[in-house]
């Protein structure tokens, strides 16, 4: 009896040492894991001076550059009144009259104008001059000039760090020789600057402002019959009558000596001929 009993507590004994390094082992891993990443920063970015940062986004994407051109052909009969209402819709939407020009071919007034209105009101612009009258053509046109803008851009800030180096070293220039090839190529560089800040102005003008020319034109007159004069037509038939009849006497008379020249003798000639057959 007292034999199983040591057994028991033996067994005992083993198995709370098991769970006891059972449950130390884990409790250490646990803390350990802990205790590697404990005082590790975790990753914030700055959204603004002196702020927590916010994670960094994509690179801001350029703006498409689309030049919009339009053309509108007009019939109305009062050409005067339209163009003061073209010219009034551009002021409306904070555009302006780039030219204007008026002409007469014949019997019918014609009419051009043209002006610039801001990109965002340009189909609004379109849809509100073909009420103006009969729409005889119209039409609209884009052109992205998106990379060609980002060419000239690129080359133009290309192009200023060069002259802000050259005006660096002119500083640093000690002869006039020196002086005088940093200059010249000075000025060649600030030409091209100022031509690429022409050509990229040029583009943004052209795509805030859209172009619309308008042509306008008169209705063509109603088609009338000529008016006929009866007595009028009735001289120049007379007159007419009168001309050939004179004509061909003036034709007989010079046709006469050739007929009593070449008749007479003819006619002689068949005579005998005939006399001569009758006696056969």
């Amino acid at each position: 009896m007292k034999f199983r009993m040591k057994i028991a507590v033996v067994m005992i004994a083993v198995i709370a040492v098991l769970a006891a390094s059972f449950f130390t082992g884990a409790l250490i891993t646990h803390y350990g894991f802990e205790e590697r990443y404990e005082g590790v920063p975790k990753p914030t970015v700055m959204s603004e001076p002196g702020l927590v940062m916010k994670e960094a986004g994509p690179a801001p994407v350029q703006e498409r550059m689309v030049i919009y051109n339009g053309y509108v052909s007009l019939e109305t009969g009062d050409i005067g009144g339209v163009l003061d209402r073209v010219r009034s819709l551009a002021d409306r939407y904070g555009g302006y009259v780039a030219g204007t020009s008026r002409s007469t071919a014949g019997n019918q007034a014609t009419a051009q104008i043209t002006i610039r209105i801001p990109q965002d009101k340009f189909h609004t612009s379109i849809k509100e001059i073909e009420t103006y009258g009969k729409v005889l053509d119209e039409q609209t046109n884009s052109e992205d000039v998106t990379e060609r803008y980002i060419d000239l851009k690129a080359r133009l800030k290309n192009l200023q760090s060069q002259e802000q180096r050259l005006v660096e070293i002119l500083a640093q220039a000690k002869t006039v020789e020196e002086i005088l090839k940093v200059e010249q190529e000075l000025s060649r560089i600030r030409g091209e600057i100022e031509s690429l800040q022409g050509q990229i102005n040029y583009l943004e003008r052209s795509v805030s402002m859209s172009l619309i020319t308008v042509n306008l034109r008169e209705p063509p007159p109603p088609f009338t019959p000529p008016g006929m004069d009866w007595g009028e037509t009735f001289e120049t038939a007379i007159r007419g009558l009168f001309l050939v009849t004179r004509g061909l006497i003036v034709l007989v008379v010079s046709l006469l000596p050739f007929i009593v020249i070449i008749g007479i003798p003819a006619y002689y000639l068949q005579r005998r001929k005939r006399k001569a057959q009758s006696k056969e």
